[in-house]
């Protein structure tokens, strides 16, 4: 089922300004540059390492994607039958007489306007506005969950209490849920996004094909995990719709280490090395649950498996790149983990085990 929430127009042009210009001899788009991410990057083929996995393990949880047409955060999962339009969100007063597993019941965005004192559900009343049943399956906000998920420790069960002494349950979803909300719509940060949506049919337009360079993705990949072990997102659907999931691991397989150059390897290409990489990444978890997920079969994870050849110059420096295999990624991004809540979200990071 396609669980995945379009990225804006305007995050997709912020790219083009964080992208480094380059000669046009050069064998990839500015947008497919790696120094879009690092300008650090080891790109001598031999240094690169065969296989790599992500540190923060206690990080890269799988969570919901929240999906539009069941009420985004104001879905109440937990619920004997889940709902996500049309709360009837409890007053203060009849929420002095609940009992806690009735206020667990609600929504995640109830209980942070509980958390916060509001009465009247500003947050609620925002994501109502923002909400249609009739929204396509797909639609929600993973790119939100994609770098709340890298950024933070799982979040665990808590019960916080509000300045008017009032209990509030907050499930692991609950919090997941209030995390992605703010990555998604409120986080302000510059990112660093390789590569071009796909926006037409797969495999018919050239911004669903020759964008995002093999050979730059294999630089990204091998330095960001292998050597840094750190992780970055994927939209690793090549098609209309967006598919984002944060890297964990990868295995590299040298299937020709000697090929001679052919009419598309880049311009002072001695050699192609053909390759196949398996690529693990996180992916959302089918169910919301009130204790965490990382060590229990809701835990998620997916594979890849690209074909590509690398272009080697003199230097054994990967200078380009070409996919062989249909099955591709679409953009590759990344964002910085929130180090400060701001705004009615100031309170988030009590929730948190960071």
């Amino acid at each position: 089922m396609v669980k995945r929430f379009i990225i804006s127009v305007l995050l997709l042009l912020s790219s083009i300004a964080s992208a480094v210009s380059l000669d046009s001899d050069r064998p990839w788009l500015s947008i497919s540059d790696p120094n879009i991410m690092s300008s650090k990057f080891i790109r001598v083929h031999d240094q690169l390492p065969l296989k790599g996995i992500v540190k923060n393990q206690q990080n890269f949880w799988s969570g919901d994607y929240w999906a539009i047409k069941l009420g985004n955060i104001n879905y109440r999962w937990n619920q004997p039958v889940p709902a996500g339009f049309h709360l009837d969100s409890p007053s203060k007063k009849r929420l002095l007489s609940m009992t806690l597993e009735a206020k667990a019941f609600l929504a995640p965005s109830e209980k942070f306007d509980l958390l916060n004192g509001l009465y009247d559900y500003p947050l609620t009343r925002e994501v109502a506005k923002h909400v249609r049943p009739d929204a396509a399956e797909w639609e929600g906000i993973c790119h939100g969950w994609a770098p709340a998920s890298m950024g933070h420790a799982e979040p665990q069960p808590v019960v916080m209490i509000n300045a008017d002494g009032i209990q509030i349950p907050f499930g692991s979803s609950d919090i997941k849920a209030l995390l992605s909300y703010y990555y998604a719509y409120k986080y302000k940060a510059d990112n660093h996004i390789m590569g071009w949506r796909c926006a037409g049919n797969r495999w018919s337009r050239d911004d669903c094909n020759d964008d995002l360079n093999a050979g730059a993705f294999h630089i990204v990949l091998t330095n960001m995990v292998g050597i840094r072990g750190k992780s970055f997102i994927g939209d690793l659907d090549n098609g209309t719709e967006v598919w984002n999931h944060p890297i964990y691991s990868y295995q590299v397989d040298v299937l020709d280490a000697n090929l001679p150059p052919d009419g598309s390897s880049a311009g002072g290409t001695v050699k192609v090395v053909r390759v196949r990489t398996t690529m693990d990444y996180v992916d959302e978890s089918e169910k919301n649950t009130w204790g965490p997920l990382i060590g229990t079969p809701d835990q998620m994870f997916d594979q890849k498996v690209y074909t590509y050849d690398l272009d080697i110059d003199d230097d054994g420096m990967i200078i380009g790149g070409d996919w062989l295999s249909e099955d591709r990624p679409d953009f590759l991004w990344l964002i910085k983990p929130v180090s400060k809540f701001e705004g009615k979200f100031t309170r988030l990071r009590e929730l948190l085990e960071d």
